[in-house]
């Protein structure tokens, strides 16, 4: 059987890439690579689990490049996972249907730029809104608005904050990237 090969994105503490870091036996992949753009906690787990780490700078002129080289050509799937600079259109072309995010909305609600970790949480309560969630979509050169996979709705309890609320929906967003992801591999098989 082909092994099917993840290139992970992230910037931050690297929840969602350790859920897939745990899963990656049960649905059958090889994580080959995190691509970091700044010292993050998601470098230890990857140094933990022996994924080789590529640390690229997006603020210089050539990130697209430099994002594109990184990410290995025996890549069957990029995962951006709390990956926080915009990709650039050419590296989207490139990876069409083949590139997958996170986010911690109910997509098309409470996405585009700035809307990023807790800020979503706070926008979901000021709107009364009773029902959040996360969504898993394919990327493309417009923020969030890619095509939705999968998305897990979750009851908003307005006694608690905002950060309690965002902690119950990174719980599910670990489960359902990690259904994605085992989802996607199945379709390509």
């Amino acid at each position: 059987m082909k092994i099917f090969r993840v290139c992970v994105c992230a910037s931050g503490g690297g929840g969602n890439f350790q859920a897939l870091i745990d899963a990656r036996d049960n649905i059958g992949i090889e994580i080959n690579c995190l691509i970091v753009d700044r010292d993050c906690g998601a470098i230890q787990r990857a140094e933990l689990a022996m994924i080789p780490v590529k640390k690229i700078d997006s603020s210089n002129q050539t990130f697209s490049n430099d994002l594109d080289k990184s990410i290995p050509v025996e890549t069957d799937l990029v995962v951006l996972a709390g990956f926080m600079p915009i990709v650039p259109k050419s590296v989207c072309d490139k990876w069409y249907r083949k590139m997958i995010n996170t986010h911690p909305s109910l997509l098309p609600k409470f996405g585009g730029k700035g809307m990023y970790g807790v800020k979503v949480q706070e926008a979901v309560m000021a709107a009364g809104e009773e029902l959040a969630g996360c969504t898993i979509h394919f990327v493309s050169d417009e923020i969030d608005a890619g095509e939705i996979l999968l998305q897990k709705v979750i009851k908003v309890d307005h006694n608690e904050t905002p950060w309690q609320l965002g902690g119950r929906i990174f719980v599910e967003e670990n489960k359902l990237l990690v259904e994605a992801v085992r989802l996607f591999r199945a379709s390509t098989k």
